[in-house]
């Protein structure tokens, strides 16, 4: 299976750093330093840390960035490699199936329905252009669906062959090892785009502080309505305080003025006492 067959040549003059031999097939590794562009054209701008290639399908070669194959190395093992080999030829066998049993077929028939459609063309122009529509729609949703098809029977591929590397390595180490590659990829292209990854947190660190603004001034505002309140409150408080002032100032005057009357009337009961005494003295002399 041809794999990136333009990037295979580039290698012939570079020592590999490992080879791998099994079944009469060979892998080459090779650190992507020792060529140049090939870390930018991958790396930074596909996201690709190891790049497989081949020109035969049976000869690979594999290129890895330099610091991800010293962290996970394990993950480009003679048997870990051997694995991904088998599933290209996995691949390999499906593609070929799908255009031998798909695609052929689909391009044979629609030369036929063409051909009929431009026969009933020339004898019923309006039925000639209808079916040749058909074909057309037809032709697209058969494709649709077949491609669908080949994509899970190659998700499927992989799964398997996954899960073989899984058990091999087992099951606690593989995630490790999956753990540090998402670990380095994420370090590696914090570091690539640094002035990126500040807006982010300086756009984290104002949203922050906006939200601490918009607290302390939602709590200084319930604050300032609490204080208001109170004020309303004791202004009432005052308010009610000063007419029960009034109406006790005004009870004791009553009371006085009453007594005043009292002492008055009393007084005029002694001046009358006084002047009926006096005749009946006069008498007795």
């Amino acid at each position: 299976m041809k794999i990136n067959p333009k990037l295979y040549n580039i290698a012939d003059t570079v020592t590999p750093v490992d080879v791998n031999e099994f079944d009469n097939r060979k892998v080459e590794v090779y650190k992507m330093s020792d060529f140049s562009g090939l870390k930018e054209e991958f790396v930074n701008a596909k996201g690709q840390f190891a790049v497989w290639s081949s020109i035969d399908g049976v000869n690979y070669r594999l290129f890895v960035e330099d610091g991800y194959y010293e962290e996970v190395g394990e993950l480009y093992s003679g048997f870990v490699n051997q694995q991904w080999v088998q599933f290209w030829d996995k691949t390999e066998v499906i593609s070929k199936k799908f255009s031998m049993f798909v695609i052929y077929p689909l391009m044979i028939l629609a030369v036929v329905l063409c051909v009929v459609a431009l026969v009933f063309s020339s004898q019923m122009p309006q039925w000639g252009s209808y079916l040749i529509i058909g074909v057309l729609v037809a032709m697209f949703i058969f494709m649709l669906g077949a491609n669908t098809f080949v994509k899970k029977k190659m998700a499927a591929a992989n799964s398997e062959s996954r899960q073989v590397i899984e058990d091999h390595i087992g099951t606690g180490k593989f995630d490790k090892l999956l753990a540090k590659q998402k670990e380095y990829m994420d370090d590696y292209f914090d570091n690539l785009y640094p002035a990126e990854n500040d807006e982010e947190s300086e756009a984290k660190d104002d949203k922050a502080i906006d939200a601490e603004v918009k607290e302390i001034e939602t709590s200084e505002t319930a604050e300032a309505t609490e204080e208001v309140k109170e004020e309303v409150v004791e202004a009432e408080v005052k308010e009610e305080t000063t007419e029960e002032v009034k109406g006790e100032d005004i009870e004791p005057k009553e009371v006085e003025a009453t007594e005043v009357v009292a002492e008055k009337s009393d007084a005029n009961e002694v001046k009358e006492v006084e002047k009926e005494e006096e005749p009946k003295s006069t008498d007795a002399e």
